[in-house]
């Protein structure tokens, strides 16, 4: 029976970094597919800045030094806070209503950094339904690495067999299941609303 149920936040709940390629593009000329593959290549970089072991200005300047992209680091914050403000249609809804049933304790776990964190939790009342919030920037490793799950399952004392966990990664999925955790890859709130219904959560 579950008690908890872990959620993603990025490209669940709003847009995170996978929307900027769509931002960049008409403001650095570049078409999106290959600000998608910079991006890809220097995925090593990206995972250093969820971890906590560089700030947001320190990552924007490595990769803007890497990349020669013709943008200062100031514009790439307001185009990243854009797409931080996008909303995932339907999602919060559906895990209002998880929240109501008042049997489930909501835990949020994102792999981020602590200025887009800030700001989406000055900008976005959302997440105050969550009972609890992780983010890599804090827990010093990513979803990719399991033991994420274990920081997570112990410091709110929970078992992975009542932990379902949300996300939209299948390798994040796959990470939550090597310790046993039930996991649901997010496709669409519709989706999503279905997939609780089916387990008997809403």
């Amino acid at each position: 029976m579950y008690k908890y149920i872990i959620s993603d936040l990025s490209e669940v709940i709003i847009q995170g970094f996978m929307g900027i390629a769509e931002e960049l593009e008409p403001i650095i000329k570049i078409p999106k597919k290959e600000i998608e593959l910079e991006k890809t290549k220097n995925y090593p970089l990206f995972v250093e800045l969820m971890e906590g072991k560089m700030s947001e200005d320190e990552y924007i300047e490595k990769l803007l030094g890497i990349t020669k992209w013709n943008i200062s680091i100031e514009k790439f914050k307001s185009t990243m806070r854009k797409v931080l403000d996008k909303k995932m249609p339907g999602t919060i809804d559906v895990l209002r209503k998880v929240k109501q049933t008042n049997k489930y304790t909501l835990v949020l776990l994102s792999d981020n950094v602590k200025e887009w964190v800030d700001y989406v939790e000055k900008t976005n009342k959302d997440l105050d339904i969550f009972d609890y919030k992780f983010f890599s920037y804090q827990l010093g490793t990513i979803k990719e690495d399991n033991i994420t799950f274990v920081k997570v399952l112990d410091r709110i004392k929970a078992k992975p067999e009542e932990t379902l966990f949300i996300d939209d990664l299948m390798t994040n999925i796959e990470s939550a299941k090597s310790i046993g955790i039930t996991g649901i890859q997010f496709l669409s709130a519709e989706k999503l609303e279905n997939s609780l219904k089916e387990k008997g959560i809403i």
